[in-house]
């Protein structure tokens, strides 16, 4: 068996053994959703002010949330393997369409977070494994002490407040400036713009990690 071949079979082996945890995954959720008081019906009554009993019942009806627990689980499985994710009544669109909708800003945001906190984190690790025990060393330790443990929700607040509000050195939310129609390369300037606080951000804890591990792997 070649080597591509032996891959192949240990990714799709993988798979396999990931699938029952995803289903874990969905059927968890699903129940998760229905040992919390009310239900979507109640929710769209709220939103909506007010709303007749008759016509909440109709609702759930058209919904399926008047059948039993165990149809409503079977055809929330079949929509999910079907990519059925529903409807947003709040956005008014289906919901994979707002997912697909984020989904390049979101691999742009990881692909971006990774590469930093690789990047960084090697050269980080090779400058505290070969100054060993000297001042580089200690302060890098220590740098990587403290981004590890610091919640990085607290530390994008800080940025914002900082590099945008006082500072107006970056935006404070978005993905780019909509409203200064930019083409070419001012477009993917404005929205690396954008890109640098969340991206620093993130990369923090994941840069405290890649430190501790490359150096401990130059000292073995």
């Amino acid at each position: 068996m070649s080597h591509t071949a032996k891959r192949l079979r240990y990714v799709l082996k993988r798979l396999l053994q990931a699938l029952p945890i995803v289903l874990a995954i969905i059927v968890v959720n699903f129940f998760l959703l229905h040992m919390a008081e009310g239900d979507a019906v109640d929710v769209l009554a709220g939103e909506a002010g007010s709303a007749t009993p008759e016509y909440m019942a109709e609702l759930r009806k058209k919904f399926g949330l008047d059948q039993p627990l165990p149809v409503q689980l079977f055809v929330y499985l079949k929509n999910v393997a079907s990519l059925d994710l529903g409807y947003s009544f709040r956005h008014e669109m289906p919901v994979l369409d707002l997912v697909l909708d984020r989904f390049v800003p979101t691999l742009l945001l990881m692909v971006s977070t990774i590469l930093l906190a690789v990047g960084v984190g090697i050269i980080l690790g090779l400058l505290a494994a070969t100054g060993l025990n000297t001042w580089r060393d200690t302060l890098i330790s220590v740098f990587a002490l403290v981004t590890y443990a610091t919640p990085l929700f607290w530390v994008g607040l800080m940025f914002i407040v900082v590099f945008a509000l006082n500072l107006g050195w970056f935006p404070t939310s978005g993905m780019e400036n909509i409203a200064a129609f930019h083409e070419g390369w001012d477009r993917v300037w404005d929205i690396a713009h954008h890109l640098v606080l969340p991206t620093v951000t993130l990369s923090l804890f994941y840069l405290a990690l890649y430190t501790r591990l490359m150096r401990a792997s130059m000292l073995e």
